[in-house]
């Protein structure tokens, strides 16, 4: 019996949480269908599976590098324009596939396919909507030179339908990104399917630092790493000499290097970049406390590996964080609200033992069996293309 043919994109496989739900997607297709893979960036397959945790076997996935616009070398570069190259390229592909699942955001395949909802980049309206700070860099800044630039990519991509209109299975990474597709682009209903997430078994007696706090993911300015400073700086400023390791990748960016200068002002915070998957869980096994700022996050996989590693995280009281993190005891609307509920369970080490032990058993639900198993079913229900292998890995 044939394989069924799948198409699974992705623009640009960088460091991050989408990069992550797309190899897992790989992972969930290559012993059940014929997969091709396309992005526009390089593949090191070694490094990408050391990074998630996955076993994706090159001999079972064809990749295809899409084109790329001169001079992008990497996902932050000329960001819109090489979207939608990118979109253009998998449109000019997508018939000579049985299905087209995008990994990442919504490309328009010319025909009915699943799109995997990460956040909404991909909206200059929502990004004004939602990423408040998103007017700190110059080239974000409303101006007749921003939307020239938009005007050029719409001009290189393929005519944009609706979200609503397309006949796609849209699936959200949360009840909240569900929301946000109801109320701005009329998608009605959009399942949700939890991204996947690392679930190692945390250590039950290993030695943390009860002052310890870990910041995990990608320095970037809607994740408000500023935030995270001003707050335990004011929780050090009540007696208690917290520290923070800082586990993300800083790089030349505007934002980055400003991060960067606040760093070397306080003692007390260590950069460590990223971190492969071992070394990474090594170092969140020292670690007691973890705190998240992104208040538009759709998801946050962040979140659900610290909290599995054992690491109690406080989270902002909007996005997709809240779904992840239950207990209103670790939530926050306001920087002084973060600070009172740091404080007062610096001040009950009891409390925290019984967190500590809780929040790895709440995260099964984001493993990464979940994801793949609910992945394949949808396909299943849309497309009705059976798998050509049991429902199982080998």
């Amino acid at each position: 019996m044939k394989a069924s043919s799948i198409l699974i994109t992705h623009p640009w496989m960088g460091r991050g949480g989408s990069e992550a739900t797309a190899m897992w997607t790989l992972q969930a297709m290559q012993y059940h269908y014929s997969v091709t893979f396309v992005t526009a960036s390089p593949m090191k397959w070694g490094e990408l599976n050391a990074a998630y945790g996955t076993t994706v076997d090159p001999e079972k996935v064809k990749y295809v590098q899409a084109p790329k616009l001169p001079a992008v070398d990497g996902p932050a570069k000329l960001v819109q324009l090489q979207l939608r190259y990118f979109e253009k390229f998998c449109r000019s592909v997508s018939g000579d596939f049985d299905l087209c699942i995008s990994a990442y955001n919504p490309v328009n395949f010319g025909k009915p396919g699943i799109q995997l909802i990460g956040d909404f980049s991909f909206s200059e309206e929502m990004r004004k909507r939602l990423y408040i700070y998103g007017e700190q860099q110059f080239r974000h800044r409303d101006s007749w030179l921003r939307n020239l630039y938009l005007k050029l990519a719409d001009w290189i991509g393929v005519k944009q339908v609706p979200l609503a209109r397309r006949g796609d299975l849209v699936l959200s990474n949360s009840e909240w990104c569900v929301d946000q597709l109801e109320q701005h682009f009329d998608v009605k209903e959009s399942p949700v399917i939890y991204p996947p997430v690392i679930l190692p078994k945390a250590p039950g007696r290993s030695q943390r630092d009860p002052l310890a706090f870990v910041c995990l993911g990608r320095v970037v300015p809607e994740k408000e790493i500023e935030r995270i400073i001003s707050i335990l700086r004011a929780v050090r400023e009540k007696g208690y000499s917290v520290t923070l390791r800082l586990m993300g990748a800083l790089d030349d960016s505007e934002y980055s290097v400003r991060i960067g200068q606040l760093i070397e002002q306080e003692d007390w915070i260590q950069p460590e970049g990223f971190l492969m998957l071992e070394k990474k869980q090594a170092m969140l096994e020292q670690m007691t406390f973890a705190l998240h700022a992104c208040r538009i996050e759709a998801f946050g996989i962040a979140v659900a590996e610290m909290a599995s590693m054992g690491c109690v995280p406080f989270v902002p009281s909007t996005g997709g964080a809240r779904e992840i993190v239950e207990d209103e005891d670790l939530r926050y609307a306001s920087d002084d609200e973060a600070v009172e509920k740091i404080l007062a369970l610096l001040e009950n080490p009891e409390r925290v033992a019984e967190l500590r032990d809780q929040l790895p058993k709440e995260m099964n639900r984001f493993g990464p069996e979940v994801f793949m198993r609910e992945l394949r079913e949808h396909v299943i229900e849309f497309s009705g293309l059976e798998p050509t292998a049991p429902d199982v890995e080998p």
